[in-house]
């Protein structure tokens, strides 16, 4: 099972092996990788119905600022990376360490962003100082997200007042709107959204619309060191130099069936194994969702962590062949 909560910097050996200790060679890595996100914690100040990730304040798993020194030395080591960018969850739920990051990321000579959806914002004059900070720890742009799901919990002035400080500031900073026809039916969005959205039948989604599979040029590095092509989707075990050397997309049993077939190709073989495949199902997303939760039991590496299925364990009995 995936380790749990909120790591100590004491116990890095116990999170995954290797952390930090980058060897100077560098080794055979997926040469079209040039941006990480790092998933700064799962925590975040909101609740969003169409989030994917499940964010929540009741979260408390995230990175230490040891973990944080480490995974930037694991990225630099990979030698393509140039980008960087912090997020969560939300990632000025701790803001301290999103400046440890800031600054350990502009060191080491990488291009550095963050995403936020504002909730910190109490003051023009707040959002100054903080706006300040952020440029002169080395932060070069900031997505600020809002839309109707955000508005339920924070209110769009923060945004507004927030864009308008970074324009002042001459920081490049963009507005990041979903609408309903945008979001992807994952994670939260799966359960309180794709059963009021019309259906398509699960055979028309025969590829996955979203992101490169086969030769990826950003993925979401986690507080358990692992690597998501897509959120809740691993590359494997092992720390990012490792697991990037050992990737293999027509090997990976996930990611081959989605290049064969998409997620169509995946809920089938899960059908195999006892899955429920219904008629239709909201959008690729949807169905590759289903298919990946119920099979995470056979593929605990590649399918995690628990924060990304909504804190469920996978279910018990893994299938027997």
């Amino acid at each position: 099972m995936p380790l749990r909560g909120r790591a100590r910097d004491g116990d890095q050996t116990a999170l995954h092996e290797g952390l930090g200790q980058v060897k100077a060679k560098k080794a055979v890595v997926i040469q079209s990788l040039t941006s990480i996100h790092f998933l700064i914690a799962y925590a975040c100040s909101a609740e969003c119905d169409h989030c994917f990730m499940w964010g929540s304040p009741r979260r408390h798993s995230g990175m230490t600022a040891a973990q944080v020194d480490g995974f930037l030395d694991q990225v630099v080591s990979l030698g393509t990376v140039t980008r960087v960018c912090a997020e969560g969850g939300e990632c000025f739920v701790h803001y301290d360490l999103l400046l440890h990051f800031l600054r350990g990321a502009a060191r080491r000579g990488l291009s550095v962003s963050a995403l936020t959806n504002a909730s910190w914002v109490r003051s023009r004059a707040q959002a100054e100082e903080r706006v300040a900070e952020l440029m002169a720890a080395g932060l070069s742009s900031l997505g600020v997200s809002t839309d109707e799901w955000h508005r339920k919990a924070i209110p769009v002035e923060r945004v507004d007042t927030l864009l308008e400080v970074c324009a002042a500031a001459g920081l490049a900073a963009n507005r990041m709107e979903t609408r309903l026809e945008g979001v992807m039916f994952r994670g939260r969005a799966a359960e309180r959204l794709a059963p009021f959205a019309p259906t398509r039948p699960a055979g028309a989604f025969t590829a996955c619309p979203h992101e490169k599979l086969a030769a990826p040029s950003r993925l979401h590095l986690d507080c358990y060191g692992r690597l998501h092509l897509c959120q809740g989707l691993c590359l494997g075990a092992g720390d990012s130099a490792a697991s990037c050397a050992a990737y293999d997309a027509a090997a990976h049993p996930i990611v081959r069936l989605l290049l064969d077939g998409g997620p169509h190709a995946l809920a089938r073989f899960a059908a195999g194994r006892g899955f429920d495949l219904q008629a239709g199902y909201a959008d690729a997303c949807h169905l590759c969702y289903r298919a990946r939760e119920f099979l995470r039991a056979d593929f605990l590496d590649l399918l995690g962590p628990d924060e990304m299925y909504g804190d469920r364990p996978p279910r018990c009995a893994p299938h027997q062949e």
